[in-house]
């Protein structure tokens, strides 16, 4: 078969899918409009050229695959989806790889996207949507809606219309730059929407309008230096599978809530998505919610999944592409191949390496993602050696040499048999063998996810319902966490029997004859032999010493059932009553790390929920206690990052 392709785009995203299509026996030929100099002169396979293409032109894409007679349109950025390109595509009998116009508004603007999930009932977060004019409701909302806040403009704005703000101010200040139309759409519409807190998860699938096949989930790091540090960028890199995502557990819950429930919600209001379906996944500590939807394959994601697809491509691609459209323009002019022209999902193969990973490590400009340096020869690429290559991004080839030609260059991408072998590989050639003047690379691509899971203890004397979320939570892949033991003053305690039923190690102590120091003492010595990371007090009725919280500090975290600093030092339905004598807007908990001074330490995470005028202690006890578990379960990820300094 002598199948045409045309790639839209030119980033490291088009060149990877260029690559996978061109292995197909079914093409004989891969344009890509515009491309890159990787697609333009470093390809071994003659399968593979530029055209020039507009990309963000859907009628010059349109014109480029009559002109070519290509058999296949595939839609690498996100502009000409929002445009409407698949739909002038197929109106015109060009089968085309990708969301129609309206499926691409889940993309093009977040406050569709999020009143579409709110309809739908899918998980993400609590949001609310202004309009410009409305900066002074915007920033009320700031002070009325009870969490820490994310800013974002509706439109598409090239990674540039996100703020993360650590201040209220910071908050009004993002709100007043977006509405004063700096960056978004001429709609200048925001979202405001709380803030979340998990590990996050690129979740990509082929739809075909009615089923969803899932891609290997993958991280992405967005920001420009190590240790997540600095501005956000469209992506310094990236790896497969993310092993937090392999949970057999966790995976289906995505599937099910996040991609399966938008695929059914879409056809419910009238319209199919068809495509790639990327779902921005945050694992919080109530389980995974959408971040936000994009509406084609991701970039770095492309570079480190399509490696791993064993299957071939291109009968995926047209398994995607509504049948009306799949008349196939062959070299030789015959056309109406049957294998294709009935397919969808679940009659094509899509199977992945299995025990491979894939990384690749972008390089960038001196400056980006600012202003940046352009025109820098690159040098050494001839010497990447299996099972290492490089995927282009901003490169342009001149005279036979390369040269840089945008803000994110080139993917060093390798596979591994292991998640560590596939991270060490890039760098063995990035910097020394691999250069140009002022390129950068972040060095720590894929540092959470070759850490160990973090090693809990838990003290506890009552039933330990908390702990029961926390262990609920573990199991279902929400965080890279084990118990490692739970020990007790009680022998008759709830929590310990709660522990024993899930195969948890229990230890009991009892405290009679020892002073408070000796008993601490014998608690330690458990914790180090068990090289517990963090400690879990739940329902802990004894008062530790200060020998204990001196070895322990920074690593033994405590609740307390109010916003503290308020109401420190009481206890249980006595706190309670004193909120609701406060007559307070908002009450919650407190997860914070004990010190010698009671309540008194760095607080780890609070919860909030409202204070209602008929409250009484018992009914808002009743409404905080459940967000303790959550509260525990979020404060054990951030103690992974936000470790307190003595």
């Amino acid at each position: 078969m002598n199948l045409k392709v045309l790639i839209v785009g030119s980033g490291g995203r088009e060149h990877a899918l260029a690559k996978k299509v061109a292995e197909s026996a079914l093409v004989s030929k891969v344009y890509v409009g515009p491309g890159n100099g990787g697609t333009e002169a470093l390809e071994v396979s003659s399968k593979i050229s530029n055209v020039e293409c507009d990309k963000d032109s859907p009628d010059s894409v349109l014109k480029v695959a009559k002109t070519y007679a290509v058999s296949l349109v595939c839609i690498g950025p996100e502009v000409p989806l929002v445009l409407g390109v698949v739909d002038l595509l197929h109106k015109n009998g060009v089968p085309c790889y990708g969301p129609s116009k309206i499926a691409s508004r889940l993309e093009g603007s977040k406050a569709f996207a999020k009143d579409f999930m709110l309809r739908n009932s899918i998980p993400t977060a609590d949001y609310k949507v202004f309009k410009k004019g409305q900066n002074d409701e915007a920033k009320k909302y700031l002070y009325s809606c009870g969490f820490d806040v994310v800013v974002k403009a509706s439109g598409l704005c090239a990674g540039k219309g996100v703020f993360i703000p650590e201040s209220i101010k910071e908050a009004e200040e993002a709100i007043d730059f977006l509405l004063d139309g700096e960056v978004s759409l001429p709609d200048s519409e925001i979202v405001v929407e709380e803030r979340l807190y998990g590990e996050e998860l690129s979740v990509l699938a082929f739809c075909d309008g009615e089923h969803a096949v899932l891609m290997p989930p993958a991280q992405d790091h967005k920001r420009v230096f190590d240790g997540d540090k600095g501005k956000n960028t469209g992506g310094m890199g990236a790896y497969a599978p993310a092993p937090m995502g392999m949970n057999d557990k966790l995976r289906e819950e995505i599937h099910a809530t996040c991609v399966n429930r938008t695929l059914a919600a879409a056809r419910k209001e009238g319209f199919e998505f068809r495509g790639t379906l990327f779902v921005g996944v945050i694992v919080t500590s109530t389980g995974p919610k959408v971040l936000e939807y994009n509406c084609r394959f991701g970039d770095p994601e492309t570079q480190s999944l399509l490696p791993l697809l064993k299957s071939d491509l291109v009968p995926i691609l047209f398994a995607c592409v509504p049948s009306a459209v799949k008349t196939l323009k062959l070299d030789d002019g015959q056309s109406s191949v049957d294998q294709f022209l009935s397919c969808d999902l679940k009659s094509v193969a899509v199977e992945w390496q299995k025990n491979l990973f894939c990384c690749n490590v972008v390089a960038t400009s001196n400056g980006y993602p600012g202003k940046y340096d352009k025109g820098m020869e690159i040098v050494g690429l001839e010497n990447l050696q299996d099972p290492v290559s490089v995927i282009h991004a901003g490169t342009t080839c001149k005279d036979g040499k390369v040269y840089t030609n945008g803000g994110r260059v080139f993917s060093v991408v390798s596979l591994g048999s292991s998640l560590q072998s596939a991270i060490s590989e890039p760098y063995k050639y990035l910097g020394e063998t691999v250069k140009f003047p002022g390129m950068h690379f972040r060095k720590d691509i894929g540092y959470r996810a070759i850490k160990p899971p973090i090693k809990l203890g838990v003290l506890g004397s009552t039933r330990g319902t908390s702990m029961q979320y926390v262990i609920d939570a573990i199991e279902k892949g929400w965080i890279r966490a084990t118990i490692e033991i739970v020990i007790s003053n009680k022998t008759s305690s709830g929590i310990l029997d709660r522990a024993e039923k899930h195969g948890i190690k229990t230890q009991f102590y009892s405290a009679k004859g020892l002073k408070r120091e000796e008993f601490d003492a014998k608690v330690t010595s458990c914790l180090k032999e068990h090289k517990v990371d963090l400690i879990l007090a739940i329902g802990y009725m004894r008062i530790l010493s200060d020998s204990f919280v001196k070895t322990w500090w920074g690593k033994t975290l405590n609740v307390h059932p109010s916003l503290l600093p308020d109401f420190a030092g009481g206890m249980d339905l006595q706190v309670h009553q004193a909120v609701v004598d406060a007559k307070k807007e908002f009450s919650g908990c407190t997860v914070h790390y004990i010190t010698e001074e009671v309540d008194g330490g760095p607080i780890a995470v609070q919860k909030r929920c409202k204070v209602l005028s008929n409250d009484t202690a018992e009914s808002l006890k009743a409404r905080v206690q459940p967000l303790e578990g959550p509260a525990f379960v979020e404060a054990i990820y951030r103690h992974k990052i936000d470790v307190p300094k003595e």
